[in-house]
This record gives structure tokens, sequence and C-alpha cells, in this order.
């Protein structure tokens, strides 16, 4: 008893209570996996269709100076504001371990050198699985922001018969590129989506990149996947201007 009430007490805090969160008419619920509760909010309308999974990008990982932050819970509304408005039956908007919810097992390695390690992949995998099993689903479209590019990339390659499409909006691909192009420290826990290129290559995926995003470069992307499977939006920079391209992202079927 004394949980369903912190539960619901959560929501509350989370959704109703948060005048300013877009998902506030979605249901909130807690995704454990492993030793990682994920902040999920989701819409399921018609069981068995395809469920519309969005998963965050890196948040508010890393401060004004480039220093770790003591909690990555994003601050932007931007991708919320997109997995809110979608008209798709089945959705779920999925945050990142350690956002809106600081399970005992976060420290500041999971938003930093660690945030594509395997034991992070793992729980973001279950936790869609988990969902799907909601949903009544065996099929999934992937929607990644940024940091969350690569973290539905490594999912995908997991379940190629599961995911009927990838999508990506400034979504970081190649993290040992992505750190040595800006000069950073590489992802030294994380894994990286090259050794799966063969699989990842036969998924029906398409990459929203802004030309003027000087985060996660277009060229760099457009290197990575190749020019068929982007599409270069003139207007955009890392996480604003992509507004002419969300019909796209919400027509996805």
């Amino acid at each position: 008893m004394i949980k369903k009430w912190f539960i619901l007490i959560l929501a509350c805090c989370l959704t109703a209570c948060a005048t300013q969160n877009p998902l506030k008419e979605m249901r909130f619920q807690p995704v454990s996996s492993g030793d990682y509760t994920m902040a999920a909010w989701y819409k399921i309308i018609d069981p068995g269709q395809p469920l519309k999974v969005y998963i965050e990008g890196d948040g508010h990982a890393f401060n004004m100076r480039g220093q770790p932050t003591s909690d990555p819970t994003p601050k932007s509304l931007f991708f919320r504001e997109i997995a809110a408005e979608d008209a798709s039956p089945n959705v779920l908007y999925l945050a990142r371990p350690c956002q809106y919810l600081m399970s005992k097992k976060c420290t500041q390695k999971d938003w930093t050198s660690g945030r594509f390690s395997k034991e992070i992949i793992d729980s973001m995998d279950d936790a869609v699985s988990q969902m799907m099993k909601k949903a009544k689903t065996s099929n999934a479209i992937l929607i990644g922001y940024s940091g969350g590019g690569m973290v539905a990339s490594l999912i995908a390659v997991r379940h190629p018969d599961q995911v009927k499409k990838l999508m990506t909006i400034a979504g970081v691909l190649d993290h040992e590129k992505w750190t040595a192009y800006h000069g950073d420290q590489p992802l030294t826990d994380s894994i990286n989506l090259t050794p799966y290129a063969e699989v990842f290559e036969t998924i029906p995926q398409v990459h929203f990149v802004g030309k003027k995003d000087m985060v996660v470069p277009w060229k760099m992307t457009r290197e990575i996947v190749g020019e068929d499977k982007i599409v270069l939006v003139n207007t955009a920079s890392h996480g604003k201007g992509f507004e002419g391209i969300y019909r796209d992202i919400w027509g996805a079927r």
C-alpha cells in the first residue's frame, strides 16, 4: 500500500502537478529493470498496433562550463513536446536512467562516460520490451533524440525483426567519432554501434539532421549512414528548428 501511494504521489509531481510538462495528459509509470528505474509516460489506445517509442537525449548531463551535473533530467521541452503531440494510438516517452528518477545505482558515470554502457542499454532495452508487452504488440517504431539516437540504434540492432522503423533527430550514431570531433574525453565505459554495422544497415531508418547543428554535425551523420538515409533540415540547430519534420515523425507507421 505504501508503495502504491508513493507511485501516485510521484505521478502527481511529475505530471499533473508539473504544469510545464507537455506529457501530463499521458499516463506516468516508473519502469524498473536491473538496478535502474526509468521514468515513462505513455498512452495505449489500440493494443496490438506498433508502439512508438520516444527515447530522450542526454538531458542536462553537463553544465555551461562543461562540468558533469548532479542531475541529468532534461530542462528542454523540445523532445517531450514532439512525443506529447503524436496522435498515434500507442506512444511511449522513455527517459534515460537517472533522469527524473534517481535510482540508488545512479552515479555521474551513467550520464557521462557510461551513458551507453551495456548495463544502461540492457535496462533501456528491457524497459521498451516491458511496455511493448503492455501494448500487446511485437512491433515498435523507435525515435531517438541526440544521445537517445544511439540508445535507440543499439536497441534496434538487438531486435531487427521487431523494429518497423528507426528515426533519429540530431542523433549520435558513433560516439567515438563524435567525441574525437569535439576533442572530448572518449566514452570509455560505453559500447558503440560500429560493431553492429551489418545488422544496422538492414533496419528501415531515417535520420533528421540540422544544417545549423554544432553539437552533432550533419556531415558526420551522412558519413555514417549515407546520403539516402538523412533528411537535412536547413532551419535546424541541435534542438530547435525541426518543426517542419514533425508530421513525418508523427505519421510514421
